[in-house]
């Protein structure tokens, strides 16, 4: 009758599991592979820029550039960047710890 009913979908609530990495001028795991991955958060805690790679090993100056100092990467459906693999990271010069929320 002209009327629309909405829907709600429930999820099951995320797991947080919360870790750190260190990150050096060598291609370092930043999180394994996981299967039951929905979610991550990596912040870079650390003076030095890092960068990631997804699946493969970490390059300096290439894929995916975490900034000093706060920076912040986030993969979820939302984002629609969900990835499941595994995560390297590494820096150009220096060292760097990463905060990382790991959601199952």
């Amino acid at each position: 009758q002209g009327r629309e009913r909405l829907m709600a979908t429930w999820e099951a609530p995320i797991n947080p599991t919360h870790t750190t990495a260190s990150m050096t001028t060598a291609t370092g795991v930043v999180l394994a592979a996981n299967k039951a991955r929905r979610y991550a958060l990596i912040v870079n805690d650390g003076a030095a820029d890092v960068y990631i790679n997804l699946g493969e090993a970490a390059v300096a100056n290439t894929g995916i550039l975490i900034n000093a100092d706060g920076g912040s990467y986030e993969i979820s459906p939302a984002q629609g960047n969900l990835f499941l693999g595994a995560i390297n990271g590494i820096t150009a010069l220096g060292t760097a710890t990463l905060l990382i929320t790991e959601g199952t």
